[in-house]
């Protein structure tokens, strides 16, 4: 069985000590370190090196936050998690080698209540605290101020941080410094949680994959060929792409007439080969090689019907994109895509409840273009839209796409924030999203 591709990412001691727990998992991870000098490398390390491993797992909360900012990331993320136990060892190491008292400490990224309930464990006395916590990242910079300003202006006699470079510089200031570690039991918990997580992958790329494949617009092109060899040499041509391509996944291609054909593989061939979902190399081809479109769509299930039927939905989805789509739907019924296009978004297609039944009839849209649309209200968050893009992630008119964000505008949902010029012609109207399309 293959093992699992495990990164290990942080500072040099932590990722190391990492290291000598993950190789009693040994038969589950191939451990590969990657060690940075501060955390805010961490989201050009994952961009850069996002083929090389199939489990991300950090040292702390810190560079996972960070990871936590990279866009469209598909990989697992987890973290060791810093416990009362990591706070035990701060407190044994400031006594033993400071002889210093613990009444007044700076700390950074911890909650208060959890340096409380770490007192309260120890059944010492709550000292003087100060804590600098912040929501998503924060440059370490910050962070070294923050605590130099409290020990100098004499309000602490130490400080406690999570990230390596703030004590490095806050040591080499001569204010006593200690970072949290990770420790051997939070590494072992966490690498079980891993190894779960790398069962259910195992058993996802075990998945079976189907492809449901058509051209576009078949009968027209039966219809206005020459002769019936034509359109034979069409899906010839078509057949040898699609051996190539099932050669490459290891999987095999049955025709089933009228243009259309199916493929079949596992779902890890299919991620392996599309990065993720992310791309589809066969459409190269099929613009080289061909003068007709080719729509697809790939299913996934733990049967080869539950994935037929899911290939088929797939499809249905491509096509109403326009020709020469291709979608994916999951086993748990999640929509990606379109794979060919930049407007690629992941949504549910099988959620059936009434707000959502509601709100699609009052937008006078299906409820698989409302999924759509509460998946690029995500996508974009708070950035500014015009119509034009609106209209090209859903699939849908300008028009149509006017009138719904004049009802989403309507709603609150929406609000208008001005023109942008675009050269010739009317400026265009720019909004923005307010708030979720179906509050959870």
């Amino acid at each position: 069985m293959a093992r699992q591709r495990l990164a290990i990412v942080g500072p040099a001691d932590s990722v190391n000590l990492i290291l000598s727990v993950a190789r009693e998992k040994e038969e589950i991870f191939l451990p590969m370190p990657i060690i940075y000098r501060e955390a805010a490398e961490v989201p050009d390390i994952l961009q850069q090196r996002t083929r090389e491993a199939d489990i991300w797992l950090f040292s702390g909360i810190v560079p996972y936050r960070y990871a936590l900012t990279v866009p469209r990331w598909a990989k697992p993320l987890l973290y060791i998690p810093h416990t009362g136990s990591s706070l035990y060892r701060v407190f044994a190491q400031i006594t033993q080698r400071t002889g210093l008292p613990l009444d007044r400490i700076s700390f950074d990224t911890f909650s208060r209540w959890e340096i409380e309930e770490t007192f309260r464990d120890i059944d010492q006395p709550l000292p003087t605290i100060f804590i600098k916590q912040y929501p998503g990242v924060i440059a370490a910079g910050e962070l070294t101020a923050f605590h130099r300003e409290l020990w100098t202006s004499g309000q602490t006699r130490a400080a406690v941080t999570c990230f390596h470079k703030t004590c490095e510089e806050l040591n080499a200031l001569g204010i006593p410094a200690f970072r949290i570690w990770p420790t051997r039991d939070s590494i072992r918990a966490t690498l079980d949680a891993a190894a779960r997580l790398a069962e259910s992958m195992r058993f996802l790329e075990a998945q079976i994959a189907v492809g449901h494949i058509a051209i576009d617009g078949y009968e027209n092109l039966a219809r206005e060929a020459v002769s019936s060899y034509d359109v034979n040499r069409v899906e010839i041509r078509l057949y040898e792409i699609l051996i190539d391509f099932a050669q490459q996944i290891g999987g095999s291609v049955i025709p089933r007439g009228g243009g259309q054909y199916l493929v079949f593989t596992t779902r890890g061939r299919i991620a392996e080969i599309t990065k993720d979902f992310t791309v589809l190399p066969i459409l190269d081809a099929f613009s080289q090689k061909l003068r007709v479109h080719v729509s697809g769509g790939i299913g996934f299930g733990a049967t080869a019907y539950q994935a037929e039927q899911n290939a088929h939905l797939a499809h249905g989805l491509a096509r109403r994109q326009g020709q020469g789509n291709w979608m994916i739907v999951t086993d748990d019924q999640t929509a990606i895509g379109p794979l060919n296009t930049a407007t690629r978004l992941k949504y549910p297609v099988g959620v059936d409840d009434h707000k959502r039944k509601v709100l699609a009839k009052r937008l006078q849209i299906s409820q698989i273009t409302l999924n759509r649309l509460s998946a690029f209200i995500e996508e974009t968050a708070s950035a500014a839209v015009g119509i034009d893009e609106v209209a090209l992630y859903l699939g849908i008119t300008s028009r149509s796409a006017r009138r719904i964000m004049n009802t989403l505008r309507s709603a609150g949902i929406v609000h208008y924030c001005g023109n942008e010029a675009s050269g010739r012609g009317r400026p265009r109207k720019i909004y923005r999203f307010a708030g979720e399309l179906i509050p959870k």
